[in-house]
């Protein structure tokens, strides 16, 4: 898409969506909740997003009208049918190691890729250790295709992920934990006033970073193993709390942290800190928590080695979805 067609899909775009201030009517995220399975929270936020978002590509009327029979029939209309679309798009696939490919190197020869991918340690149906990959909805298609053509009888295990997203605003406080659904930190009023704000830390790309536990990340035989470290030299947990949070419970034993009630500030969660290294640390735990949860800033208040409290600016896994 040249230059002129990407401005022309961004008007068109900003022509055909409803206004910024308006809210999703009930019916239109009912329909999201059925055809998709989020929870009604995540719809309507899903949906205003979509309608935001002038940049993602949006479906012709006459590409639609193509299709329009056969989807509508299945629950679609033509705003749901190309959030269907753009989310076929971003799926991540996880690979199992096995058989015909059952190393990063023979994945790298597959795919042609210039880099070797990078092996995740996990668990197969069965609970027993297994490798993974990270493969596009792209890159699956071609090694169907691949394996297909060359008559092979081998059959690869993809897991469509399901991982924790990760998308803190560089200009505003968005998203943080305590501020609560009503506070839409993206508005223009209420961007930070400088790069130096506090409240715009961590930054998306910052690391080593602080995150707060507290559940079964908390727990050093579930990290080690899912951060691959040596068993000599286990995660170094910090005493911690955070404010603005409070515990819940989902799908009957999961603890879910979610923002607390006004006046959030006064509600206090107890946990542990740990100190992530590298994005490659922080994908793991991204994995492993699943898009059940999203990534927020939080101020994390530690204990130190003499007592003292300190304040850092961190990270911490908020629940997104409905709590028992």
């Amino acid at each position: 898409m040249d230059a002129w067609d990407e401005l022309e899909s961004m008007a068109q775009a900003a022509s055909s969506q409803p206004r910024p201030e308006d809210e999703p009517d009930r019916d239109t995220v009912m329909r999201w909740q059925a055809l998709f399975g989020y929870t009604y929270a995540v719809a309507a936020k899903e949906i205003k997003d979509k309608r935001r978002d002038l940049g993602r590509p949006i479906l012709s009327e006459a590409s639609w009208q193509t299709v329009a029979a056969n989807k509508t029939a299945a629950g679609f209309n033509k705003e749901a049918y190309e959030h269907a679309c753009w989310l076929a798009k971003q799926h991540t696939y996880l690979l199992e190691l096995e058989g015909a490919l059952s190393s990063p190197e023979s994945l790298q020869a597959a795919l042609r890729r210039e880099m070797t991918p990078t092996a995740l340690a996990g668990s197969d149906d069965s609970g027993a250790p297994a490798a993974f990959c990270k493969v596009s909805a792209a890159e699956r298609d071609r090694l169907l295709l691949a394996l297909s053509s060359a008559g092979s009888t081998f059959q690869p295990t993809f897991i469509c992920s399901a991982v924790a997203d990760k998308a803190l605003a560089a200009c505003s406080a968005h998203p943080t934990l305590g501020l609560g659904d009503d506070y839409d930190a993206t508005l223009p009023h209420r961007r930070a006033a400088s790069a130096t704000d506090p409240a715009l830390r961590p930054s998306q790309d910052e690391y080593p970073v602080w995150y707060f536990f507290y559940g079964t990340l908390a727990d050093d035989a579930v990290l080690r193993r899912l951060l691959d470290l040596d068993l000599g030299c286990g995660p170094e947990y910090r005493p911690a709390r955070v404010r603005g949070g409070v515990l819940r419970v989902w799908g009957g034993r999961y603890k879910a942290l979610v923002d607390a009630p006004p006046p959030a500030e006064e509600s206090v969660v107890e946990g542990s800190a740990f100190l992530v290294c590298d994005r490659a640390q922080e994908e793991a735990l991204c994995w492993y928590e699943t898009d059940e949860y999203e990534v927020v800033r939080c101020a994390i208040e530690m204990v130190g080695g003499d007592g003292e409290r300190e304040t850092v600016r961190g990270l911490t896994f908020r629940f997104v979805g409905e709590v028992d």
